[in-house]
């Protein structure tokens, strides 16, 4: 067994092509039980122990790409040790190929980008196959280095490399939807993405990263059940066999559809563990993008000095590696946040700076960061009422070529405030109302409802005011955005009007979420929301402690301050809880 293989091991001082195969054999058995750590190992030591540098070359690939599911940092240098003693090209661009992935989780896109490309292009004529997915690891680090077009582009490469019946294709369709729909060519996405689901999914254990950029791209075509449904297989897979390589980006991604959809108690306890996995693993480019996430929730709910300090943390840990799209993120966030306390030329200044970002890195989807309304908001605000008929003519123009709804609806609320007449006005809002029934997103309905009653206020009109603040203020409460809600108690006061809680259902009709709990629930800290959620899955305190990998005993002291928190004596109470609020996978 296993245990002789290692005792064997240990008492070979040199090359043993016997004792290596024994430890093959350990590997492979530590790999079914998902123990990736202990295989990596076990492929290590096999590789130290065999005699043929070909044979060896594989192992040590092996070992690499185990330890990137285990979460190990020993991954680049045995991939690098492997290409200088393999004499097999195929075998170099595989394991060029695991590489690098690994540089893009480091913050290094750049080079993962021209190592693959390359790679790719070595065995494009004596391996297709290889090279298809070698291009279409690419796209996932031009996307990150803020290459969009570059990104399309070697998709549709990898795509055309691609067989019609291999598992490949699957990889191929999905990583060109992606790219696709983040370019803004959003109907030609979707259709990737559908021939994707058609041709069969891969493994969410080992291709997790591709579940996760599926599920982002389904979010950014308003597809958020659908998209949520692949990152909850991602994680719940992830967790239960403990394959935590890419665990932290998984998570943020979901962590930033549960903030657009309203769920902000769900969203911090992602985005706080997604940041921590990160961190543990020395990823980067996950750092950044958590970090980023974080922020935008933090401005969402008025916390800015947190949010400036996570955009400050990110410049400082992540700036010097070049990612490229980490400003794109960081301007739009920091402009929302000045946006949110009344700095409209602050706000200006930073999305501007984003809206140029967007245009140089080919991000044609307005939905990617949602920015540009915040910009022209601003401008309107700051009495630069031509620049922001400039900002919203662009971004209805990207609401008609994507067919977003979320776009249309920004859009529309921005021209309700530039409106010249009470007519025009209602027009406006009523059409950016009619958008919102269409998509998911109770914030920025509200701030539809918010907009119009100040327009409505500013024709003289405060009694007709009064419902939609009522709206408003509600919806901002239940969410926890605090600069949002003060202007709306603020507006409902000067309209002669008192603040009248509307009902759990108000909103975009779904995606409110956490809803008339979201109070609630922020009481919980992000690590006893995560505890909570495992419960309400159904899990015993042993499989909850698992699941998040810590210790019983942690589990069951977080349950004990979440009944005292939220007020409920069992775990059926938490459960039916939680499941009201939409937060149960």
């Amino acid at each position: 067994g296993p245990l002789h293989a290692w005792y064997r091991a240990s008492a070979t001082p040199g090359p043993d092509e016997d004792t290596a195969a024994a430890l093959a054999e350990a590997a492979l058995e530590a790999r079914r039980r998902s123990a990736f750590g202990e295989a990596a190992l076990a492929w290590r030591r096999a590789a130290d122990l065999t005699p043929d540098p070909a044979a060896r070359a594989g192992r040590l690939l092996n070992a690499a790409s185990d330890a990137l599911l285990s979460g190990s940092p020993a991954g680049p240098q045995w991939c690098e040790e492997a290409v200088r003693i393999t004499p097999d090209p195929a075998m170099r661009a595989a394991i060029q190929g695991l590489l690098g992935r690994m540089y893009t989780w480091k913050g290094e896109t750049a080079q993962a980008y021209g190592l693959l490309v390359n790679a790719a292009d070595a065995v494009r004529d004596t391996d297709p196959t290889r090279a298809c997915l070698l291009l279409a690891e690419a796209t996932a680090a031009a996307r990150l280095d803020g290459h969009v077009p570059a990104a399309v582009r070697v998709a549709e490469e990898s795509l055309a490399l691609a067989s019609e019946s291999g598992p490949e294709r699957w990889y191929s369709l999905t990583l060109l939807g992606g790219a696709l729909v983040m370019a803004g060519r959003t109907a030609e996405g979707r259709a990737m993405l559908e021939s994707a689901d058609r041709h069969g999914a891969g493994d969410p254990v080992r291709d997790q990263q591709v579940y996760a950029i599926a599920g982002q791209a389904w979010s950014r075509v308003e597809e958020f059940t659908r998209g949520r449904a692949l990152l909850n297989t991602a994680v719940e897979s992830a967790r239960r066999h403990s394959a935590v390589g890419v665990l932290g980006f998984t998570l943020a991604v979901r962590g930033e559809l549960e903030t657009r959809i309203g769920q902000w108690a769900s969203a911090r306890g992602d985005l706080t563990e997604a940041l921590r996995w990160a961190e543990e693993l020395g990823q980067l480019t996950c750092v950044s993008y958590a970090l980023y996430c974080l922020a935008r929730l933090e401005a969402l709910r008025g916390d800015r000095v947190e949010c400036e300090e996570h955009v400050a943390r990110a410049r400082r840990e992540c700036g010097a590696y070049g990612i490229g799209c980490q400003e794109f993120h960081m301007t739009a966030v920091l402009g929302l946040s000045a946006l949110a306390y009344g700095d409209h030329e602050a706000a200006a200044d930073q999305l501007e700076q984003t809206l140029s970002l967007a245009v140089e890195q080919g991000i044609g989807n307005p939905e990617v960061v949602p920015f540009a309304a915040d910009l022209a908001e601003a401008h309107v605000r700051a009495g630069n009422a031509t620049r922001a008929g400039e900002v919203v003519a662009w971004l209805e123009e990207r609401a008609r070529e994507t067919g977003l709804a979320s776009a249309e609806a920004a859009a529309a609320r921005v021209r309700g405030l530039l409106a010249g007449t009470p007519e025009e006005a209602e027009a406006c809002f009523g059409a950016a109302l009619k958008a919102h029934g269409r998509t998911t997103g109770p914030f920025d309905w509200a701030r539809t409802l918010l907009c119009e009653a100040e327009v409505l206020r500013r024709y003289r009109r405060p009694a007709a005011a009064r419902a939609p603040l009522s709206s408003a203020l509600a919806c901002f409460e239940r969410l926890g955005a605090v600069p949002w809600a003060r202007r709306a108690a603020s507006e409902l006061a000067a309209a002669g009007g008192l603040p009248t809680p509307a009902p759990s259902g108000t909103g975009t009709g779904t995606g409110s979420g956490s809803g008339g709990m979201g109070g609630v629930l922020d009481q919980l800290t992000p690590q006893e929301f995560q505890v909570s959620r495992a419960i309400a899955r159904g899990l015993n305190n042993t499989e909850a402690a698992a699941s998040l990998f810590v210790s019983r005993k942690t589990v069951e002291a977080h349950l004990t301050r979440i009944y005292r928190k939220l007020k409920v004596r069992s775990r059926t109470d938490l459960t039916r809880l939680l499941t009201a609020a939409d937060l149960v996978d």
